[in-house]
């Protein structure tokens, strides 16, 4: 005869392991595809159907740029499927004030050579109303050498 014998920690660890992946989250990254266009990849790491927004935005010189819909701008969302990663992409230079100004003439205007650019999504089951946000990412884009970098 086999007796099983339930350890309380190691039943509960077990159970909050199961649980945990019909949780969601998804975690997300950027790179650089050529100057100033850049690739947007999100991975759900859940067994459940996410649905994703995101968020992009710089202030340069007090001036709030920003994409004013779609993908990068909180209006369109992307539905992923459990385990499934999602691709996107965008030109930094099409970010726009509210005097419809692109980021790419002001900075050559004002002669900046590098911006600070956030990235942040909030996602969340599909049907759920409570969302999840993850903390504003920071960069730095040089327009000088075209090249971006984690801002840490």
């Amino acid at each position: 005869m086999v007796k099983f014998h339930c350890i309380s920690s190691l039943c509960l660890s077990t159970y909050l392991i199961a649980k945990d992946i019909y949780n969601p989250l998804v975690s997300f990254n950027l790179k650089q595809i050529e100057f100033t266009h850049l690739g947007f990849s999100m991975v759900n790491k859940s067994k459940v159907e996410i649905e994703v927004f995101g968020k992009l935005w710089s202030i340069v010189n007090n001036k709030l740029f920003e994409f004013k819909g779609g993908f990068y701008g909180d209006k369109t969302h992307w539905i992923l499927q459990p385990f499934t990663e999602g691709f996107g992409h965008f030109y930094l230079k099409d970010l726009t004030n509210k005097e419809i100004i692109k980021l790419e003439d002001f900075v050559k205007k004002n002669k900046i050579s590098s911006i600070n650019f956030n990235m942040q999504i909030k996602y969340r089951k599909v049907g759920r109303r409570k969302w999840i946000k993850t903390s504003p990412q920071n960069f730095i884009y040089n327009f000088d050498n075209n090249l971006f970098w984690l801002n840490v």
